[in-house]
């Protein structure tokens, strides 16, 4: 693991991958670092989807243009969500408070994933591995992008992040 200071101060954007898959106790450390993000009003207004499968990066890819999407070995995928508060409002019969509506409220769930992005990428840095933002992945076509992803009603890309071991 490297110190802090290096995992900080040395990080640059990693666009070409080596082919292996991440090991799987290095991917459970970043989705540890994602869980353990602070978000406003400990909310969590925000839900990752990991993506693994070639044919679904080919698609993202095809609609990006951004080759990393389908080299890297994992694509994290970073969602404002206010479905998941849609879906407890139901459960323990509560108003929806609509945070969504509002633009403190969206802004709360753009920042909340970007804070969890930041810190999955920290953690890949820490443990060797390359990352690469991708904003295009929220502009591209984002209807289309929903659909792929399956995106529930109240859940917006914010960006992307491919992962993967460097090429050097």
């Amino acid at each position: 693991m490297k110190t802090i200071e290096e995992t900080l101060l040395n990080r640059t954007s990693v666009r070409r991958y080596e082919y292996d898959k991440i090991p799987s106790e290095t991917l459970d450390f970043i989705y540890r670092a994602i869980a353990n993000t602070p978000t406003s009003y400990n909310g969590q207004q925000f839900s990752v989807i990991a993506i693994d499968d070639q044919s679904i990066k080919e698609e993202l890819y095809a609609i990006t243009n951004q080759k990393q999407i389908k080299t890297c070995a994992t694509l994290l995928v970073f969602c404002a969500d206010y479905h998941k508060i849609d879906i407890l409002a139901q459960k323990k019969r509560i108003d929806n408070p609509h945070f969504e509506n509002t633009l403190d409220g969206v802004m709360v769930g753009i920042i909340d994933a970007a804070l969890a992005m930041q810190n999955a990428v920290v953690a890949a840095q820490a443990a060797g591995l390359g990352s690469c933002c991708v904003g295009y992945a929220r502009t591209a076509n984002p209807e289309k992008i929903a659909e792929i992803l399956k995106l529930p009603e109240g859940t917006f890309v914010v960006c992307a992040l491919t992962l993967g071991i460097p090429r050097e």
